[in-house]
Protein backbone atom coordinates (compact mmCIF):
# COMPACT_ATOMS: atom_id res chain seq x y z
CA UNK A 1 0.00 0.00 0.00
CA UNK A 2 2.79 2.27 0.81
CA UNK A 3 4.10 2.34 -3.34
CA UNK A 4 0.58 2.91 -4.30
CA UNK A 5 0.58 6.06 -1.99
CA UNK A 6 3.14 7.02 -3.19
CA UNK A 7 5.31 7.46 0.10
CA UNK A 8 8.98 8.01 0.29
CA UNK A 9 11.51 5.32 0.81
CA UNK A 10 11.68 5.47 5.18
CA UNK A 11 7.99 4.42 4.73
CA UNK A 12 8.58 2.11 1.89
CA UNK A 13 11.25 0.30 4.66
CA UNK A 14 8.72 0.63 7.40
CA UNK A 15 6.06 -0.85 5.51
CA UNK A 16 8.12 -3.55 4.09
CA UNK A 17 9.27 -4.46 7.42
CA UNK A 18 5.51 -4.35 9.07
CA UNK A 19 4.60 -6.57 6.16
CA UNK A 20 7.48 -8.53 6.26
CA UNK A 21 6.74 -9.32 10.34
CA UNK A 22 2.99 -9.71 9.59
CA UNK A 23 3.53 -12.67 6.76
CA UNK A 24 5.96 -14.39 9.45
CA UNK A 25 3.34 -14.24 12.64
CA UNK A 26 0.85 -15.51 10.20
CA UNK A 27 2.70 -18.00 8.63
CA UNK A 28 4.24 -19.57 12.10
CA UNK A 29 0.19 -19.16 13.81
CA UNK A 30 -0.86 -20.98 10.93
CA UNK A 31 0.65 -23.86 11.19
CA UNK A 32 0.66 -24.21 14.53
CA UNK A 33 -3.43 -24.06 14.04
CA UNK A 34 -3.53 -26.06 11.61
CA UNK A 35 -1.33 -28.90 13.51
CA UNK A 36 -3.60 -28.39 16.92
CA UNK A 37 -6.52 -28.04 15.14
CA UNK A 38 -6.45 -31.55 12.43
CA UNK A 39 -6.37 -34.73 12.98
CA UNK A 40 -2.86 -36.56 12.38
CA UNK A 41 -3.77 -38.93 9.35
CA UNK A 42 -5.51 -36.34 7.56
CA UNK A 43 -2.83 -33.28 8.49
CA UNK A 44 -1.10 -33.94 4.83
CA UNK A 45 -4.18 -33.70 2.75
CA UNK A 46 -5.01 -30.79 4.21
CA UNK A 47 -1.34 -29.52 3.84
CA UNK A 48 -1.54 -30.24 0.61
CA UNK A 49 -5.09 -28.38 0.10
CA UNK A 50 -3.67 -25.33 1.47
CA UNK A 51 -0.84 -25.23 -0.91
CA UNK A 52 -2.99 -26.19 -3.98
CA UNK A 53 -5.36 -23.16 -2.62
CA UNK A 54 -3.06 -20.49 -2.08
CA UNK A 55 0.74 -21.34 -3.18
CA UNK A 56 -0.47 -22.55 -6.27
CA UNK A 57 -2.67 -19.50 -7.02
CA UNK A 58 0.12 -17.18 -6.43
CA UNK A 59 1.54 -17.21 -10.27
CA UNK A 60 -2.73 -16.48 -11.48
CA UNK A 61 -2.57 -13.36 -9.04
CA UNK A 62 0.52 -12.32 -10.52
CA UNK A 63 -0.39 -12.75 -14.07
CA UNK A 64 -3.48 -10.85 -13.34
CA UNK A 65 -2.07 -8.07 -11.78
CA UNK A 66 -0.48 -6.35 -15.25
CA UNK A 67 -4.27 -6.51 -16.64
CA UNK A 68 -5.92 -5.32 -13.80
CA UNK A 69 -2.92 -2.25 -13.40
CA UNK A 70 -3.75 -2.02 -17.21
CA UNK A 71 -7.62 -1.00 -16.91
CA UNK A 72 -7.72 0.37 -13.65
CA UNK A 73 -4.13 1.46 -13.21
CA UNK A 74 -1.58 0.66 -10.80
CA UNK A 75 -1.80 3.30 -8.15
CA UNK A 76 -5.75 1.56 -7.70
CA UNK A 77 -4.59 -1.89 -8.39
CA UNK A 78 -2.08 -1.47 -5.36
CA UNK A 79 -4.82 0.73 -3.04
CA UNK A 80 -7.15 -1.46 -3.34
CA UNK A 81 -4.73 -4.67 -2.71
CA UNK A 82 -3.15 -3.06 0.02
CA UNK A 83 -6.91 -2.11 1.57
CA UNK A 84 -8.31 -5.78 1.21
CA UNK A 85 -5.42 -7.06 2.81
CA UNK A 86 -6.00 -4.87 6.26
CA UNK A 87 -9.69 -5.36 5.70
CA UNK A 88 -9.48 -8.66 6.09
CA UNK A 89 -6.81 -8.73 8.81
CA UNK A 90 -8.76 -6.99 10.71
CA UNK A 91 -11.79 -8.98 10.10
CA UNK A 92 -9.99 -11.76 11.53
CA UNK A 93 -8.75 -10.52 14.29
CA UNK A 94 -12.55 -9.66 15.23
CA UNK A 95 -13.68 -12.86 15.22
CA UNK A 96 -14.33 -13.98 18.06
CA UNK A 97 -13.63 -18.21 17.25
CA UNK A 98 -9.98 -16.65 15.83
CA UNK A 99 -8.91 -14.68 18.79
CA UNK A 100 -9.99 -17.70 21.31
CA UNK A 101 -8.79 -20.65 19.23
CA UNK A 102 -7.27 -23.39 22.02
CA UNK A 103 -5.33 -26.43 21.31
CA UNK A 104 -7.08 -29.71 20.81
CA UNK A 105 -5.52 -32.41 23.43
CA UNK A 106 -3.51 -34.79 20.74
CA UNK A 107 -5.63 -37.70 22.69
CA UNK A 108 -8.89 -36.38 20.68
CA UNK A 109 -7.12 -36.81 17.32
Amino acid sequence: MAVGLGLGVPWLALGAAVSGAAVGFWGVMWMTSVQTQVPGPVLGRIHAYEVAGSLAMLPVGQALAGPAAGLFGARTVLLVGGVATLAVGLVLLFLRPVRNLTAVPPSHH
